[in-house]
């Protein structure tokens, strides 16, 4: 592998479950002495930043609520439209930037797919698609989506494709993926694939961890309870509701709780707690999973692989459409019981509570996938993947 320092441009959605693992990433090439550029909004240039990148401001057309819908009804349809039209609104600005200072690879997720697969081609570098929210489909067709919506789809390439000189009918065939891109998922092998077709260049590298996500001061209590930490995630988590579903489920249960509310929900939004239950709007995962007997949560990528990290059972209640996928996987492998979206109540959550608590191979299950994620390189391997990929991309340069 080559030591010359290399330049890498990341491209991503300000989401949180998208950056986390990428920032990861770019903290081990930094720490290896690579140059990273990486677009970011105002909410996350501060997280970009820290993890050693510099930050190219930008403003996204992204918006997370309606390009990353909950429930079914034509989710895909949206994510895919979303990210057509970030495509046509960011690519230039971007390509602008880099003219002078091109990169030696392009990295970017599956959701800014177009951009990264356009400025890959007219850069002529090599590409690594990031997956971390799972491998799905890169096929799209009518029957996925419904005709009105591929219509509409291809409404917004034709647009794209104009815009910046691409032949149409190729520009569409792009969502099956540049073949010669390496393919990074941030998930472990034995998850394989959710309805996706993978190839030799697929690297299942398991879950990357930014090391801020890493250590925190928070404590198990002296009570000797057992641990609980419960979680929407950071997106679609401003639902007090469900943490005070959560409260009743656990009414008179012998658990210490620990509410991770996320971003814009107070303690206070959540009522009156209990002795044995905390809550906190931002609380380090890794210091309480260390501890934890059992996590409750959405299905979040982020989530659910800092948990099996720390071989912790779940409960599992998906809150988007795009989750039943790994929640039913989760189940099928025994380490989580999963509660669909219409049969959510406090009297359900806790009869899942106290049947997987008292469910020893559930702990066995989890304990072997946690030795599976951890054989199975994360971000160590990822950044090697990375190396490789480009020396054997791009002839050495002295």
């Amino acid at each position: 592998m080559s030591s010359r320092s290399r330049h890498i441009a990341f491209f991503n959605a300000p989401a949180p479950g998208h950056l986390a693992p990428s920032l990861a990433v770019v903290e081990e090439l930094v720490r290896r002495g690579h140059r990273v550029s990486y677009p970011a909004t105002e909410l996350f240039a501060e997280d970009v930043a820290s993890a050693g990148a510099t930050v190219i401001p930008y403003e996204s057309t992204i918006d997370i609520h309606r390009d990353f819908p909950p429930g079914t009804g034509n989710w895909l349809t949206k994510v895919l439209l979303g990210s057509i039209r970030e495509a046509v609104a960011t690519t230039p600005v971007f390509d602008a930037y880099f003219a002078d200072d091109r990169p030696d690879a392009v990295a970017y997720d599956l959701f800014v797919r177009w951009t990264g697969e356009l400025l890959t081609e007219k850069w002529r570098v090599p590409a690594v698609r990031l997956f971390p929210v799972g491998c799905v489909s890169q096929h799209v067709t009518p029957f996925a989506i419904g005709d009105v919506a591929y219509a509409e789809l291809k409404a917004e390439m034709r647009r794209y494709a104009h815009t910046y000189g691409v032949d149409q009918d190729r520009a569409f065939h792009q969502m099956k993926g540049d073949p010669d891109a390496l393919k990074l998922v941030f998930y472990p092998s034995r998850f394989g694939h959710i309805d996706a077709e993978t190839d030799e260049k697929f690297r299942f590298v398991g879950p990357c961890f930014p090391s801020k996500t890493a250590g925190g001061d928070w404590r198990p209590p002296a009570s000797g309870l057992p641990v609980c930490l419960v979680s929407l995630g950071t997106s679609f988590n401003h639902q007090p509701e469900f943490f005070r579903m959560c409260l009743k489920a656990f009414e008179g249960l012998p658990w210490h709780v620990v509410l991770a509310l996320g971003p814009g929900v107070e303690p206070a939004d959540v009522g009156p707690l209990p002795p044995n239950v905390e809550a906190h709007s931002w609380i380090p995962f890794q210091s309480v999973l260390e501890h934890a007997r059992l996590t409750v949560c959405s299905g979040g990528t982020g989530t659910v692989m800092q948990a099996l990290y720390t071989g912790t059972p779940m409960v599992v209640l998906p809150q988007l459409a795009a989750a039943d996928g790994l929640a039913q996987q989760l189940a099928d492998f025994g380490v989580a019981r999963v509660i669909g979206r219409d049969a959510t109540s406090a009297e359900r959550l806790r009869s899942a509570v106290l049947d997987i608590a008292d469910d020893e191979s559930a702990m066995s299950a989890t304990r072997d996938l946690q030795a599976h994620i951890h054989e199975s390189g994360g971000v160590v391997r990822a950044v090697d993947e990375i190396l490789s990929h480009i020396d054997d991309s791009v002839p050495s340069r002295v």
